[in-house]
This record gives structure tokens, sequence and C-alpha cells, in this order.
């Protein structure tokens, strides 16, 4: 029993180790940082899950798999295993990042940021090393089109306002509780998010949100400017839109709208077409 112990630890050992995959979270985050990578997080039960060893067998093991994996990201274990040998520190590691990240199920794959930021979520992908990379290459590029819309909107009233007058357009201002509000979600998910949008916004409006959110960490300066600016304007739900000229006074107000980017920006050009009472 004692013999068979150290070998299931040596072989897991090797197995985590000399495949190329970590088990220390800062670790990887610093591997990362250092190579300009993304981690790839795989959590998983290794000793019993059927579909985290399909993953592993069919994806993971795989000579193209670990040739994109080499070239891409930073490979972590977050093992939960039922009879093979872990240390303390690890298990109490491993519960905590769950938690954190809010995993429930395996296998669940997370690709992290150097500062451990989620940028996407995947799993078990059924057609081997070459659709698993395509589905995860997807993701990045949805992330990376999120993280280019979410950098188009200012944050500051000031530096908005200094935009609309250098440009001539008006502001849009999102009145939103970007983690909580659901029709606030809708909004972003069915119009903010998609390039129509984007298009639209770019030749049209400076964008602005003000955010009062309930889970995600605001500085005191922004929450105190949002909370003076919904005063100032009256709003009372989530989410309000409002169209501001130069001089901040309103040129046309709205919300969420069904129907998708292109019905959203024609009512708002209609608005901001609108003679001036």
């Amino acid at each position: 029993m004692f013999l068979t112990t150290i070998v299931s630890t040596l072989a897991f050992a090797f197995s985590t180790s000399g495949s190329g995959w970590l088990t220390d979270y800062e670790k990887a985050l610093a591997k990362a940082a250092e190579t300009d990578k993304l981690v790839l997080a795989d959590f998983t039960g290794s000793d019993w899950c059927g579909w985290c060893i399909k993953l592993h067998d069919e994806v993971f093991d795989e000579p193209a798999f670990k040739k994109w994996a080499e070239e891409n990201v930073v490979l972590l274990e977050l093992d939960f295993p039922r009879s093979t040998p872990q240390n303390k520190k690890l298990k109490q590691q491993n519960a905590r990042l769950a938690r954190q990240f809010g995993v429930r199920a395996y296998p669940t794959v997370l690709l992290l940021d150097v500062e451990g930021k989620q940028v996407a979520r995947t799993g078990y992908v059924k057609g081997g090393p070459a659709r698993w990379i395509a589905k995860a290459e997807e993701l990045l590029a949805a992330a990376r089109a999120e993280q280019e819309a979410a950098e188009a909107w200012l944050t500051s009233y000031e530096a908005a306002m200094k935009a609309a007058k250098e440009s001539g357009k008006p502001v849009l201002v999102d009145f939103t509780g970007s983690d909580w509000c659901g029709w606030c979600i809708k909004l972003h998910d069915e119009v903010f998010s998609k390039p129509a949008f984007r298009e639209w916004a770019e030749e049209n409006v400076i964008l602005l949100e003000l955010d009062f959110p309930r889970r995600t960490p605001q500085s005191a300066e922004l929450k105190k400017q949002n909370a003076a600016l919904a005063k100032k304007y009256g709003v009372r739900g989530y989410p309000t839109v409002l169209f501001l000229d130069a001089n901040g006074e309103i040129v046309g107000r709205s919300g969420y709208k069904p129907g998708g980017p292109e019905l959203w920006t024609a009512d708002a050009d209609k608005q901001l077409r609108a003679p001036r009472r």
C-alpha cells in the first residue's frame, strides 16, 4: 500500500511538471507576465471526472494542442482528485480559486490575464485539438472585441465634455448598473457590444459610462461624480441614456429598446436630429 502511494505520487508529479503544467497559481501569473501570455487554468478532477479525462486525452495530450499552448498560454492545472495524493497547501489554493471564479463543475477551463482576471471560459469541446483551439480563439476574439468596446467609453464627465466641444459631437451618457441591473445588461449585450453600434457611435457621439455597480470595485472619486450627475439629471432608474450637448444640456433621452443596434441607433438619430425646443 505504501509503495503504491509513492508510485502514484511520483506519477502525478511527473504528469504535472513533465508536461509543462504548473500547479502554483501565483507562479503561473508571474510566468504569464514575463512571457506576455494568458494563463490557461484547467479546473479538473483528474482521476475520477470522465469529461476531464476525455479533455486531456483528446485535446491536452495531443501535439497540436501542446504546440498551440507553448506559443499562446501558460498552463495551470487546478486539480480536485479523489484518490491521488495532494498536499494541504495545494488543496487550499485550488478550493479558494474555485470559489473565487465560481467554478462548480469539471472540467472548467478559464483563460486569465496576467492580473488573474477572467478573459474567457470554456470546457470540454468535442472534435479534438483543432476544434478546441478554434473555440478558444473564437472566445478570445470576442473578449478582445469586448475590451476594445469598453475602452471606447469614457468615465470622466469633464473629459467627455471636452471631447464633445473639440469634436462637435453630442455625448451619449449611459447611467447603468453594470453588474446587477438586468435591463442594463440586456442593453449592453444586445446593443452597445455590437459592431454596428460601435461603428455608429464612432461617427456620431462621445461615449460616457456612469456606472452604479454593487460588486465591482469603484474609486470614491468616481462614485461621487456619478452620484452627483444622477442627481443633477434626475436619474432614478437604470438604464437611463441621455444625449447631452457640449454644454451639458439634454438633447435626447433613451434606454433599453428591443430590436438590436439598428433600431436603437435609428431612434437615437431621430432624437439627435429633432429641433431643439
